[in-house]
């Protein structure tokens, strides 16, 4: 039974496993999927999706092994029977909107899972997740931003990773600056974002006293502003990052608090 909790499929990972099953039901495929059927010892196309899809490693591996040797109604049903934890991976994948993450999940399979993966591995269901998981993981990850430091900071021993200094203060100060927010954008993402772990809608519509449909828009629209205004940044934000690391010296008689710092040496 499959361990994949995406209740049921929508938009391309729907399409792609009907897809996968029409193919398999060509008349022209009858043979290829007869065979594969008395070697598993199954009934019909609908059990061998059902053990693919699930934790079948028999079915998974037979397939696996079809795929290597260049068999393209292989590739199909894997890709079709799949889609299920294709649709689970796809949270975790980077992209813009739910299709560009799902055709990035589908290409860490093609591309990753399917060529690492051992068809002999006792889990390789299991496994054909997880190098498709990472995969997408590894590649969601943004690169270090390499900026210039206060003249007062540098050293051949330090060295600052932009995305690891950046708060959600920092951020909604430096959109708020460029305009990208007024003041009630920034109240509901600060009581959104802003405490130890990120507020159900709900729960924020209900401090602000706002409808949820209301909070959703202004939400979206806001995030939407500032990850534009990041796209089009030029070293702004993380200038800002490094003003808040390293203010300003204060005015001579002028008492400053100390600055935590977050170097990474």
């Amino acid at each position: 039974m499959s361990t994949y909790t995406t209740d049921t499929l929508s938009g391309p990972a729907r399409v792609l496993e009907r897809h996968a099953r029409q193919t398999a039901q060509l008349k022209s495929h009858r043979g290829t999927i007869a065979a594969w059927l008395l070697t598993l010892n199954l009934m019909s196309i609908d059990e061998l999706f059902d053990a693919v899809g699930g934790d079948n490693t028999d079915a998974t591996s037979l397939l696996l092994t079809e795929h290597r040797r260049g068999t393209a109604l292989a590739t199909t049903v894997l890709l079709g029977a799949k889609a299920r934890m294709l649709a689970a991976v796809c949270r975790h994948s980077p992209g813009d909107d739910y299709d560009e993450r799902f055709q990035a999940t589908v290409d860490a399979f093609l591309s990753r899972a399917l060529p690492r993966a051992k068809a002999n591995h006792p889990h390789l269901d299991a496994q054909l997740y997880w190098v498709t998981l990472r995969t997408v993981h590894n590649t969601h990850q943004a690169p270090v931003e390499v900026c210039d430091l206060p003249e007062d900071v540098v050293g051949e021993d330090v060295v600052v990773n932009i995305d690891e200094c950046l708060t959600a203060s920092i951020v909604l100060d430096w959109a708020q600056s460029k305009g990208l927010l007024n003041d009630q954008d920034r109240r509901a993402l600060d009581v959104r974002f802003g405490g130890s772990s990120v507020l159900p809608v709900r729960e924020v519509a209900h401090r602000l006293e706002v409808s949820e449909d209301g909070l959703e828009t202004r939400l979206r629209r806001a995030m939407r502003r500032i990850r534009d205004g990041v796209s089009e940044d030029d070293g702004q934000l993380s200038q800002a990052c490094l003003d808040a690391l390293w203010p300003a010296p204060a005015a001579a008689g002028t008492d400053q608090a100390p600055v935590e710092s977050t170097l990474v040496a």
